[in-house]
């Protein structure tokens, strides 16, 4: 009943006394079909047209919100309501519940439905005349352990994925243009992956080209990464740009250097056996023409023919399972950001650019609605540089025990050598398996009756482990009651005496700049969003995180912001470590209108 044909070169001939069959009829329904198939995937391409949202409802449970796709052969799929499901009825689920990964993805299904009997009767050889009036174009829901093996979108013919290094659930790969303008930077992605490691990973390399360099004149471009929040799976991407030089057109490689390149796995040190080429195309002709001469040199048949493994991917779990029960440990929806832009949102988007381009720039200033601009502090040293707090999740994996201790991986706290002071408390807010807002646990939770306080999140005794000569922080709980939760959130502050630096030690470079991305976004209230920040000109990129204002939100020292419940305009400050002075500003637009 799925149809795959996607299109007909005849239809019916109708004339008068023409005797009509139920060939005639289904050729009829399948020649509109066709066209409308061939139509939604030539015209309109593949992918989430609207809705669709994933949202996780406890830690066993999800919603798929309503919403429209295209398939990839041009089939509408319609979510009509709200579909609420556990994760272990989905199809698939026996079979990759223990790869660690799975994704939720997201097909077309035809069923037969509404019986009814056929008057000259069903010409079958049991003799049952019972046939089906209708047939009902719905969806269904799967379960796979195995990314895309192909390319989801267009971008293929721009852009190109190549691997680095993909061995032992580390993946370190490459995005980038196939095509360059000379005296024009090439945009390269660094991504990063890690599946089921519990180890911490580092690594670092250098890229350069014959016809490239730096966008400061050097000479070659420094990749580095140190993973600072110790987790089992982790994504993580960083843009870099790269100047080309050359003056004619030419095929040529950005090479990774095999003496320079360094990945760390704990204790363990890997390298590559030889250099790595990222190979580039250099024309001078745009590449806006070079990548339409590439669309319409395509092969219409395979384009067409093109959709094995092809799914609508609508949710990244990662599992925790034995032979007997299963959680997720966290999700992210729409992994592959197969979104199809309607013309409607495109002209938005266009009008958005036109805007920005004939904005002033005021350095430092974002113009508000009300056009007032946002007055900007500077902080002192001790609250800038000193502070520093995040949220480590500790797992206490099924049936957890009373009395016994559990621990998470030691990560870097970002303060730098020597002795700190580290507060803990538990964090409900950050638990997004419960519904509980805002609140932080000090000391023994059961002090407190459950009319003074009643949270989700077990009671637990937390302790602290500060190594001064690494700069790093291992936090441990001791389970003081019996619970079903799997896992317990802990907030941690981490503060360091602010020792004034010496006039000598001060650092001073005029080419180094701070540079935060996204540099103005909107966000609820409660709700997160994570921050970048680059420094330009140093290969030192050690930043600390703080706000400008007090009850504003807060930023831990991985950027990542948590909104206040208060709408307002705050702004976020990133302080160079190494460079006295350089710092940069970015603004948070906190309001629940859409």
């Amino acid at each position: 009943m799925n149809n795959k044909q996607y299109y007909l070169a005849e239809r019916n001939n109708y004339f008068f006394g023409k005797l009509m069959t139920v060939r005639d009829f289904e050729s009829e329904q399948m020649y509109m079909n066709s066209k409308r198939k061939l139509n939604n995937k030539m015209m309109g391409g593949s992918g989430i047209v609207s809705g669709l949202d994933v949202i996780l409802v406890d830690n066993k449970t999800f919603s798929l919100e309503s919403g429209m796709a295209l398939d990839y052969m041009g089939r509408e799929i319609v979510v009509p309501e709200p579909y609420m499901r556990r994760l272990n009825v989905i199809k698939g689920f026996e079979e990759n519940k223990n790869k660690g990964i799975v994704y939720l993805c997201l097909g077309y299904k035809e069923e037969l439905k509404e019986t009814t009997f056929s008057v000259a009767g069903s010409g079958k050889s049991n003799g049952v005349s019972e046939e089906f009036n209708r047939i009902d174009e719905g969806f269904e829901l799967f379960l796979t352990s195995q990314p895309p093996k192909s390319n989801l979108k267009l971008d293929h013919l721009v852009n190109k994925e190549v691997e680095i290094y993909n061995e032992n659930g580390i993946k370190i790969s490459a995005v980038m243009k196939k095509y360059v303008n000379p005296r024009q930077c090439l945009k390269i992605t660094i991504m990063f992956e890690k599946e089921n490691v519990e180890a911490p990973v580092n690594f670092n390399f250098n890229m350069q080209g014959e016809f490239f360099r730096g966008v400061n004149g050097e000479k070659e471009v420094p990749v580095a990464y140190q993973e600072t929040e110790i987790s089992t799976y982790k994504t993580y991407s960083k843009d870099y740009y790269i100047y080309c030089d050359a003056a004619a057109d030419a095929f040529t490689d950005i090479i990774i250097d095999r003496k320079s390149f360094l990945l760390k796995v704990g204790k363990d040190e890997i390298r590559l056996s030889e250099d790595f080429k990222l190979p580039v195309s250099v024309t001078t002709t745009p590449i806006k023409d070079v990548v339409v001469k590439d669309y319409y040199s395509q092969n219409f048949i395979e384009r067409i023919e093109n959709v094995e493994d092809k799914y609508i991917y609508l949710a990244k779990f990662h599992l925790v399972s034995n032979q007997l029960d299963y959680f997720i440990e966290s999700f992210e929806k729409h992994p592959f950001k197969q979104y199809l832009y309607s013309n409607e949102l495109l002209s938005l988007l266009q009008e958005l650019d036109e805007d920005l381009e004939r904005t002033p720039r005021v350095e430092n200033k974002t113009a508000l609605p009300d056009e007032t601009v946002p007055q900007i502090l500077e902080l002192p040293k001790v609250k800038a540089d000193n502070i520093v707090t995040g949220v480590e999740r500790i797992n206490l994996g099924f049936s957890p025990k009373v009395g016994k201790s559990y621990y998470s991986y030691e990560f870097v706290h970002g303060l730098g050598e020597g002795n700190v002071a580290v507060v803990t408390a538990i964090d409900n807010k950050a638990n997004y398996l419960t519904d509980d807002k805002g609140l932080l646990v000090f000391g023994d939770k059961g002090i407190f009756s459950k009319e003074e306080i009643s949270i989700s999140a077990p009671n637990v005794t937390i302790g602290a482990i500060v190594n001064a000569k690494k700069g790093t922080v291992k936090l441990g709980v001791k389970l003081n009651e019996k619970t079903n939760a799997q896992a317990v959130d802990v907030r941690w502050w981490a503060f360091k005496p602010f020792e004034a630096k010496e006039e000598d030690d001060i650092v001073i470079d005029e080419n180094v700049r701070v540079v935060i991305t996204p540099n103005t976004t909107r966000v609820k209230p409660l709700e997160q969003v994570r921050f970048e920040a680059h420094i330009d000109g140093s290969i030192n990129q050690e930043v600390r995180w703080a706000m400008a204002e007090e009850n504003t939100g807060t930023i831990d020292n991985n950027g990542l912001y948590t909104a206040p419940s208060k709408e307002g305009v705050y702004e976020v400050k990133a302080y160079s470590v190494k460079f006295d002075g350089k710092s940069d500003s970015a603004y948070v637009v906190v309001s629940s209108a859409e």
